[in-house]
């Protein structure tokens, strides 16, 4: 795992700073190299070839600087040293460079396998690529004839004239949403690459083009159609062992991120399988009983005989960790759950790991959900009566709440299956965004796109929705920056192409079935755990900030709707939100800690008046 940076075209010369501020991804070694046209960098955090693989590296004419890790690397050095390529290192990014060099970029990418972000250079071209589901980030930036890019957007920012001025659709997405989806950025002018697409940019002396395209998209397998249900369980099972053994399989030690879910608890009985060793485990611990999952946790970790560790997370933290994260997140966002993952990387990080496994991308590939039953409720009438009687339940800071999910639902009837699925995740509502500082049309612009690419009924529509915006865009962001702030790599089976591929071809009745979630994955992996954990009600992993912000941390809003009123905000509202959440009246948690975590991002070191 690594952080890269650099800049290729008019004038492109190393900038230290930029890769300085990439340390936390690469604590190990930092390293540039400069090319024809310009110069790639990468701090590395030693992983494969702990001792030799120091990158950029190169192979031919190729070179490449990579963040993450192509997890066949092994069977492809095999294949190209059968050809007659020499290599000098143990390192998966040299495999890449001579990859890339032997059959090209699309053909390269098309046989790695992994999480990674990829910047390659022949000195006339340059091409930014990113993995199949868009584990590993990489931002870029054309100015004045210069294509700039970087794991984080903070690296950007560290080119001295790199303007900082706030995009206002991205202000209304994340208001919407809890992250901005790319490929916009907070900031106008920068993009993301999106995942599974690559880019090129030619040096100045050809065109001086950039041009883009997509070089994966799930692929499905006809001849499983009509497969007998024990077949797709036999089939998930085989997937996400194969899936483990890839991510599990290294000299270094290994932990787990474990909540008592069945995803990460299915993780971890497959790690100690592939590794056949004692796991050691994490879980994250809280004070408040709707929020905190210790106890099946730790009853996963007792049936594995884990070496288990709870990371204890009291109230009285919250400022010490609110102010880790503003340090170093350089583009806002708003997802609770960001401050226990930054907790538990904490806490594996300084029992010395580098390495850590989850159960990500479950809920999305095999209907984890309760919305996407919900569906198919979405089109009965009576919404206003709907409404009305959600309104009058009382509000309630628990962890997902009878009160917040009828309002929730109520608020997507009448929009379209893509926008309703969306406003179902989100924090504020569409009404809410108008009313607060206006809506725009162009806000809903990578939830339509999403929308023309998903088919199937209503439910396989969802999933194919969350894929593509609530996972690749919110939930992997969070993974990666959270694990990434203490230079650890997160690595998930269940983010696996073939398990996502897999997973797109079964039926939905083997994902949803009436109130049932992961109908065939629980089935897929029940010896694996307790019978307790196999039907356990989704959960969600969260931070209890709703208690939080009405109780010991109730100062953190008093002056709020000043600090947001620069983004022209209406103070008025955010000021009854905070009221209504102090007397508990209503829970505005996930409205209150957006627009916190928006004005923690403007004061700290990465916002707009900074630099």
């Amino acid at each position: 795992m690594c952080g890269i940076a650099g800049a290729f075209g008019t004038g492109a010369r190393p900038q230290p700073a930029v890769l300085a501020v990439l340390e936390h991804r690469g604590p190990d070694d930092s390293h540039c190299v400069t090319v024809d046209n310009g110069w790639l960098g990468a701090r590395r955090l030693s992983i494969v070839d702990v001792d030799g693989g120091r990158q950029p590296v190169r192979s031919g004419r190729i070179t490449v600087a990579m963040n993450g890790e192509v997890f066949n690397h092994d069977m492809l050095r095999k294949d190209l040293a059968a050809n007659g390529v020499q290599f000098t290192t143990g390192s998966d990014t040299e495999v890449v460079a001579a990859l890339i060099h032997e059959v090209g970029l699309n053909r390269a990418l098309e046989r790695m396998e992994g999480q990674f972000a990829v910047a390659a250079t022949d000195g006339r071209h340059l091409w930014l690529a990113r993995d199949r589901l868009g584990q590993k980030p990489l931002y870029w930036t054309l100015r004045d004839g210069q294509l700039r890019f970087g794991s984080e957007l903070k690296a950007l920012l560290r080119f001295p004239d790199q303007p900082r001025n706030v995009d206002p659709i991205a202000v209304r997405q994340l208001l919407l949403w809890e992250y901005i989806p790319a490929p916009r950025t907070i900031y106008e002018g920068v993009q993301k690459l999106e995942r599974g697409c690559w880019l090129q940019f030619n040096a100045v002396g050809l065109d001086g083009a950039v041009t883009e395209g997509r070089w994966w998209s799930p692929r499905t397998n006809p001849s499983r159609r009509g497969m007998a249900t024990e077949k797709w369980q036999d089939a998930i099972r085989t997937s996400l062992y194969a899936a483990t053994r890839k991510r599990a399989t290294t000299e270094l030690p290994v932990a787990v991120m474990l909540s008592g879910g069945i995803d990460s608890s299915a993780v971890a009985g497959l790690v100690k399988q592939v590794r056949r060793e004692r796991p050691r485990t994490f879980s994250v611990t809280f004070g408040e009983s709707s929020f905190d999952e210790s106890g099946p946790a730790r009853t996963m970790a007792e049936h594995l005989d884990a070496e288990h560790t709870e990371v204890p997370f009291p109230a009285e933290r919250l400022p010490e960790v609110m102010q880790g994260i503003q340090a170093q997140l350089c583009e806002p966002m708003a997802d609770g759950s960001l401050l226990a993952t930054w907790v538990l990387g904490q806490a594996i990080r300084s029992e010395g790991f580098k390495i850590a496994l989850s159960g990500d991308g479950a809920d999305e590939h095999f209907g984890g959900y309760p919305t996407y039953a919900a569906h198919s409720l979405a089109r009965l009438p009576g919404k206003r009566l709907l409404k009305r009687v959600a309104a009058r339940i009382p509000g309630s800071t628990a962890n997902l709440s009878t009160g917040y999910k009828a309002r929730r639902f109520t608020a997507g009837m009448g929009l379209s299956l893509a926008r309703r699925n969306q406003v179902w995740l989100g924090a504020l509502l569409p009404d809410e965004v108008e009313a607060l500082c206006g809506m725009d049309e162009s806000v809903w612009a990578p939830v339509d796109a999403a929308a023309a690419q998903v088919h199937g009924d209503a439910a396989q529509q969802a999933m194919g929705l969350d894929q593509r915006l609530y996972l690749a865009e919110g939930v992997l962001v969070k993974a990666d920056r959270a694990s990434m702030m203490h230079s650890v790599e997160l690595r998930s089976p269940f983010l696996d192409h073939r398990v996502c591929e897999l997973a797109l071809e079964m039926p939905t009745r083997l994902k949803v079935s009436g109130r049932q979630t992961k109908v065939a994955l629980r089935a897929a992996v029940a010896d694996l755990m307790p019978k307790a954990l196999v039907n356990r009600p989704k959960k969600g992993f969260g931070t209890p900030l709703g208690p939080w912000l009405r109780g010991q941390h109730a100062g953190l809003l008093q002056d709020l709707p000043a600090r947001v009123e620069g983004l022209e905000l209406d103070p008025n509202l955010v000021a009854r939100w905070c009221t209504e959440h102090n007397s508990g009246h209503r829970d505005h948690r996930r409205r209150l800690w957006t627009l916190l975590s928006l004005a923690s991002w403007l004061e700290g070191p990465w916002g707009p008046g900074q630099t």
